[in-house]
């Protein structure tokens, strides 16, 4: 099984067209650094303001797109934009299942796994509902929706950031320690702490990594 991820910027029309190409241009360049850190990853960017996402390992597929619903949070407070925009950023949908077929070079990501994304995806862009999804090819409702609990809940939590509190998690995330933002972001030690007490860092770091610890094959039986 690996995982595929479809989502789109929410209200993207609400920016000028030189900051989405911008915001292109820079989501870009994070797909190459995510490459670096999770062999095999692949993001593209289709249709002007949608993603997709091959990851080969399904476990990191939570930690991929809460870093890119992130990163663009913290990249967009710059811009003049849609208040739904700075709060949502993207919505996302997670297919895991079978890939029959991907290639690079080709633009290509084909079978079961993105069908699956792109479809759940489409299903709530058509309701204008910002919630994100998961779903596994083959599974259970009881075992989706028990799998889908966390991803809302990890969604849910990063909408309630402010472009702050959205920094320091990302970085958080990333592997780097306190000191290192403080750094990084040009405040003290205390305030990246303190940004991070109030964005629920803790439960968001344990559901995350509940989710790399799940063995899906077996929870799907």
């Amino acid at each position: 099984m690996i995982a595929t991820l479809s989502a789109d910027i929410v209200r993207s029309t609400s920016l000028r067209t030189e900051d989405l190409i911008d915001l292109r241009k820079k989501l870009l360049g994070f797909f190459d650094d995510l490459g670096d850190d999770y062999p095999g990853f692949w993001g593209r960017i289709v249709r002007g303001d949608s993603i997709e996402c091959f990851i080969p390992d399904y476990h990191a597929a939570l930690r991929i797109a809460v870093l890119i619903k992130l990163f663009i949070k913290k990249q967009i407070v710059g811009y003049e934009c849609s208040a739904l925009l700075q709060r949502i950023g993207i919505r996302f949908s997670i297919g895991i299942g079978e890939i029959r077929y991907v290639d690079r070079t080709e633009d290509i990501i084909d079978g079961p796994a993105i069908y699956i994304s792109g479809r759940n995806l489409d299903a709530i862009s058509r309701k204008n509902d910002s919630y994100s999804v998961i779903e596994v090819d083959g599974a259970s409702r009881a075992a989706n929706c028990f799998l889908d609990s966390y991803v809302a809940m990890a969604s849910g939590i990063v909408d309630a950031y402010s472009n702050r509190q959205a920094e320091v998690v990302f970085y958080k995330m990333l592997g780097f320690k306190e000191r290192e933002i403080g750094e990084r972001l040009g405040i003290q030690q205390s305030s990246v702490n303190m940004r991070a007490t109030g964005a629920n860092w803790g439960l968001l770091n344990t559901a995350i990594k509940d989710f790399e610890n799940f063995n899906i094959e077996e929870l799907c039986g």
